[in-house]
């Protein structure tokens, strides 16, 4: 979202492109153990080729040990089930999470609940440092996460909350200062009938931006003021999707996704202050190994200067998985 070119930048107005790729090409390794007496073990490690070089890409690296996870994958947060499906590889739009090393506890308790608490590496670290400070954000304590699903037989619901020290380190020179980062999420799916679902999900929090998917590497966390103090930037994002099969190898999904920022007077000029994308396909389906779709997609963001863009694609896709 925040890649959008808007009025007053060098790219605004551009007359658009054409792209073929290949490099949304994933490749990984299964292994599991499940023999009955042992603690069930699974090693996953999966890998892309998305960007500009298309050079290899860890996407995921972790092992299953009985409850346990460690390793790097979705963090505690990333409800996958709360999007319906979409062709665009970057998407995620207003998708709290990511991926992140981390330890994870995940237990399936009664009654359709299952609990996870999850300690994460916060990569994310998103502070705008307008005035030029010496120093680097950094990280000395890991993001905590919790998180409780609650699962019937038509659908699921995902509540989430995590809290993290959100820190700049100013050395011999520069500022220091710490804020803490605070999040809460909710989202869910729903089947209406065999045909149909309904998705959602909504974060908010403060200081936690760039942990919003659509926002990532739009320095949405916090800014160091002119006195050198983190000012966290509170946000709010909310996502709905929508799934119909038309036909038993036919269907088409929606989504759409809106974000604020909350920034102090003090952000810069063209960073990202609130913006929206949505998307619409197609998609056919001729076996269970190979699909093929099409899909429109549109996007507008306002910068904090109160500039406007806006920009649209479309889409094609050719899929086989084994």
């Amino acid at each position: 979202m925040s890649t959008i070119p808007v009025e007053g930048e060098p790219d605004f107005g551009n007359e658009g492109y054409l792209s073929f790729f290949a490099r949304e090409t994933r490749v990984n390794v299964d292994i599991r153990r499940t023999t009955e007496g042992k603690i069930p073990l699974q090693l996953f490690v999966e890998g892309d080729f998305f960007n500009d070089e298309n050079r290899f890409r860890l996407r995921h690296a972790y092992i299953t040990a009985g409850d346990f996870i460690i390793g790097q994958t979705w963090t505690t947060l990333s409800f996958l089930e709360s999007m319906a499906f979409m062709i665009d590889f970057a998407a995620g739009d207003a998708l709290f999470g990511g991926r992140s090393a981390q330890i994870r506890y995940q237990k399936k308790l009664d009654k359709g609940y299952q609990l996870s608490i999850g300690l994460e590496y916060l990569s994310s670290l998103g502070i705008e440092n307008s005035f030029g400070f010496s120093g680097q954000a950094n990280v000395q304590l890991p993001l905590l996460a919790l998180r409780l699903d609650k699962r019937w037989k038509s659908g699921v619901l995902f509540l989430g909350a995590s809290a993290a020290q959100l820190r700049w380190d100013g050395g011999d020179t520069g500022p220091s200062d710490q804020i803490p980062q605070i999040a809460f999420v909710i989202a869910g799916r729903q089947y209406i009938g065999e045909h149909n679902y309904f998705t959602f999900n909504v974060s908010a929090g403060n200081a936690y931006g760039e942990n919003i998917i659509s926002f990532t590497g739009s320095e949405a966390n916090a800014i160091l003021n002119e006195e050198g103090d983190l000012e966290g930037i509170s946000a709010l994002s909310a996502m709905v999707g929508f799934m119909h099969r038309w036909a038993p190898k036919w269907e088409s999904n929606f989504n759409y996704a809106y974000g604020w920022l909350d920034a102090p007077e003090t952000r810069a000029d063209f960073a990202l202050k609130r913006g929206g994308i949505g998307h619409l396909n197609l998609i056919y389906q001729f076996d269970r190994n190979f699909s093929v779709g099409a899909e429109f997609m549109w996007g507008a963001q306002r910068t904090a200067n109160d500039a406007f863009g806006s920009a649209s694609r479309f889409q094609t896709m050719a899929k086989f998985e084994f």
